[in-house]
């Protein structure tokens, strides 16, 4: 809060090393990624894009983002918004499907399968494959790169996170929650024509 204070009162690079300070403060524990989401969406757009750089993927091979307009969309497979927001998606890939729009899907591990049942990194990704392929299948081309430090370096915070990547690699949106059809087509507009 007290950083949104600053950014909203023309105080942004004041807000950016308060919440700098706060993340080495509170680096490995649960607060990391929210302060790191509070951060991203006052200095993230306009920025080289983090790089990912998970070793375990589900999916499709990893494509060669360099070049290429990219949608990150960070989802967990607990989360009912992030099922909602995936038939959307599908539906402007569509609309975008001459373009050379990318869709890619991280996500995270949580430690717990269904009914919050504990689990072993294995047990668990192969249940995020299960839902994957239950839920995500109109959206059978993403590649899922699962990787816990991308989570923190995106502030996954809030799921599902969108964010949109130009082609030379700067982030043009960085946006924690859901988003309707009608909130994500323009700024996509926007990223396939830059």
């Amino acid at each position: 809060v007290q950083a949104k204070v600053l950014a909203e009162t023309n105080q942004r690079a004041s807000a950016v090393t308060y919440l700098r300070k706060q993340i080495a403060t509170w680096r490995k524990t649960p607060i990391h990624m929210r302060l790191t989401k509070n951060l991203n969406l006052i200095s993230l757009e306009g920025q080289k894009a983090p790089a990912l750089s998970a070793r375990e993927f589900l999916g499709p091979r990893m494509p060669d983002m360099k070049g290429r307009p990219v949608v990150l969309f960070f989802w967990a497979h607990w989360c009912p918004d992030c099922k909602a927001e995936a038939p959307i998606l599908a539906d402007l890939l569509a609309q975008f499907k001459e373009t050379d729009l990318l869709l890619v899907g991280p996500t995270r591990h949580y430690g717990y399968v269904a009914k919050g049942a504990p689990a072993a990194p294995a047990e668990e990704l192969a249940y995020i494959d299960g839902v994957r392929k239950q839920y995500y299948g109109m959206l059978a081309d993403m590649a899922v790169p699962v990787s816990d430090e991308d989570a923190t370096d995106y502030g996954m915070d809030a799921t599902p996170t969108i964010v949109l990547v130009d082609r030379a690699g700067i982030v043009r949106m960085f946006h924690p929650g859901p988003m309707t059809r009608a909130e994500l087509e323009g700024p996509l507009k926007a990223l396939v024509a830059r």
